[in-house]
């Protein structure tokens, strides 16, 4: 087989992870995915990200069974009623990641398009305070510290 580097990706479904019976299993999905953590960093992976992880000098066959051991993790038949989708990668080139560019302060976000939250605003990136009669952006839920203009940068 041929060998080379190798991603490992999964999504598993909340609801069904933590709704109470009988739609789900009634737990945190933070244990599901302790334990796909582990099983993943004994078969020689490396965390990414959120649900992708990533093997150099791998070959196929041994990426394929370490997802079959996902399977395993505990209890028995959870993941199996709870996984949305669970995928393998051959990945040719780390040159296709563009990560750092479409960032805050990356070749592609040299600027603010909009209100932002003050903390995730870097250095190197030109902003201000907003002024005292600001909207929030959409979808942001209301809060006292989401209304007020110190915790933004524009």
């Amino acid at each position: 087989m041929q060998s080379g580097t190798y991603g490992l990706s999964y999504d598993i479904s909340t609801p069904a992870t933590e709704e109470d019976l009988p739609c789900g299993w009634n737990s945190q999905r933070v244990e599901t995915y302790r334990q796909i953590a582990l099983c993943l960093e004994h078969g020689h992976f490396i965390h990414l990200q959120k649900s992708d992880w990533i093997c150099e000098n791998m070959d196929a066959i041994t990426t394929y069974y370490t997802m079959l051991m996902l399977c395993t993790i505990l209890p028995s038949g959870k993941l199996q009623s709870t996984v949305r989708g669970l995928k393998m990668h051959k990945i040719e080139s780390h040159y296709y990641d563009i990560s750092q560019d479409i960032c805050l302060g990356g070749q592609y976000a040299i600027m603010l398009k909009g209100l932002t939250p003050s903390t995730l605003v870097p250095a190197n990136v030109p902003s201000v305070e907003p002024p005292d009669n600001f909207l929030l952006p959409c979808y942001t839920q209301h809060s006292d510290a989401a209304s007020n203009a110190a915790n933004w940068k524009v």
